[in-house]
């Protein structure tokens, strides 16, 4: 089920760290990541929730979600709202603000302004508030160079710093194309998951691994000794099985 990947990547409890990086490798898939985060916000009460659709339109992940056991329209504008880029650049063509700001912005600064206007809206009533952004690497391919995305991401985590109780979930496509964008990325934030190829190749029981890289301080909050965990990890329709590497005779 979800809560057992949210168990391994140590994402299930109330209060998450301040930001967290997940680093996909070519030719796997880790939006179920994204998903099972999303489901298991939504249930906490009061917590407010803003996901932003880079890489898939929210009518996706209301699907996943329905196969997963949650229905996210009941929270839609309540304590979860939406920026779905996809959708808009869709529905307008050329004249998105997402393509040719009105304000002359870069996309990545329009994407910070919209964030900002629905974090003063939505913050102050919720009893913590996740922001998760669904793929890093579309913003690169809408022709935001490396720059402004790490500049974009830099901007996020000073929110995240400036705000207690919010937590900020970056993703990226394609890390091992794009690795310097995704270190620096990933040394903003207290929690890396790395989601990996398995070196075996194809295999029926596994689609991939999932290497979690955490800063701990003797405290327990996220600060500096790092500590790293591997699991395997299998997608099905209604559910995402996780095994540890011993379970499976397959090369990791």
């Amino acid at each position: 089920m979800a809560a057992s990947v949210l168990l391994a990547c140590g994402l299930n409890e109330q209060k998450l760290p301040g930001f967290v990086h997940i680093s996909e490798e070519s030719n796997v898939d880790g939006s179920f990541l994204i998903s099972c985060i999303l489901g298991q916000r939504l249930r906490i009460s009061n917590a407010g929730t803003l996901l932003v659709c880079l890489q898939n339109h929210y009518q996706h992940y209301f699907n996943a979600g329905m196969r997963l056991g949650y229905n996210s329209n009941i929270f839609l504008g309540k304590t979860f709202n939406v920026i779905d880029v996809l959708s808009d650049m869709a529905r307008h063509g050329l004249s998105s603000k997402w393509l040719r700001s009105p304000d002359g912005l870069t996309l990545t600064e329009q994407l910070v302004k919209d964030i900002r206007e629905q974090l003063e809206k939505n913050y102050a009533n919720r009893s913590s508030y996740t922001i998760l952004i669904d793929n890093l690497s579309i913003l690169i391919n809408l022709g935001a160079s490396k720059q402004q995305v790490q500049q974009f991401c830099l901007d996020l985590a000073d929110l995240a710093k400036a705000h207690d109780n919010l937590t900020v979930i970056t993703k990226l496509s394609n890390s091992d194309i794009h690795p310097l964008t995704d270190n620096n990325v990933a040394k903003l934030g207290n929690v890396r998951i790395q989601v990996l190829r398995l070196k075996s190749g194809v295999f029926r029981e596994v689609d991939g691994k999932l290497l979690i890289e955490r800063v701990l301080d003797d405290e327990g909050s996220y600060a500096c000794e790092q500590s790293r965990k591997e699991v395997l990890y299998k997608v099905n329709d209604r559910n995402v099985k996780i095994f540890n590497p011993g379970e499976i005779g397959v090369k990791v």
